[in-house]
């Protein structure tokens, strides 16, 4: 009896170390640890991460970045955003060759239009939006252009001002977008400025005054 139980305490152990091992979360609730804020827009506020513009002209879009690097993975997270404007989460990205305090390659969006929430946009680049939600895309290596080849969940509205939960899952050349548990953007991208590593950055946009939010920030790596 001894030993089964034993054994059943062993593999409890293995499963949490296992479960824990697969899974980093990104914010501890209290503070900005292990975020790189060269803007000063970003804090915590009631256990969240917040950043606003208010009082802020912006030059172009500033970013919350994640000191750490991210190749094949998935990551979840919940957002909202606050304001006549819109954000987004930068994953694989690099900083911007000109401007240290801004990232550029893919974005996840958080945008109030359906279609555009959850679309793979390619921020600060020539490509600019690559996979509308609703939309499964393949960019060829000969044409270097997005072709729309089926679709995925309707592009229903997203009332972006309420907390929702957004997935992303990167391996290798195909990317995809979940808004709600729901597949929004599939793409298969062999476009040679296509990044298959780089950073993780949570967005300010210049325009409007805005606020946004994430809280629950969730990383698994993949193989």
């Amino acid at each position: 009896m001894l030993n089964k139980l034993f054994a059943l305490l062993v593999c409890a152990l293995l499963a949490s170390c296992s479960s824990s091992s697969d899974s980093l979360s990104l914010f501890n609730g209290k503070d900005l640890s292990g975020w790189k804020d060269n803007s000063g827009l970003w804090s915590v506020k009631d256990g969240v991460i917040y950043g606003s513009t208010h009082g802020h002209k912006l030059p172009s879009n500033r970013f919350l970045i994640w000191d750490g690097e991210v190749e094949n993975f998935e990551l979840t997270y919940e957002a909202r955003v606050e304001g006549d404007n819109n954000s987004g989460v930068m994953y694989r990205a690099n900083v911007h060759p000109t401007e240290p305090l801004r990232l550029q390659g893919n974005q996840c969006d958080l945008h109030p239009k359906a279609e555009y929430c959850g679309m793979l946009y390619s921020e600060a680049t020539k490509r600019n939006i690559l996979a509308e939600r609703g939309t499964k895309v393949v960019v060829s290596a000969k044409t270097l252009k997005p072709e729309v080849v089926g679709k995925t969940s309707e592009a229903t509205p997203v009332d972006i001002i309420k907390w929702h939960t957004y997935k992303i899952i990167a391996k290798g050349n195909q990317v995809q977008h979940f808004v709600d548990g729901k597949l929004a953007i599939d793409i298969v991208d062999h476009h040679p400025q296509a990044n298959k590593k780089g950073l993780i950055g949570l967005q300010l946009h210049r325009g409007k005054p805005m606020k946004a939010y994430f809280r629950n920030i969730q990383l698994k790596k993949l193989d």
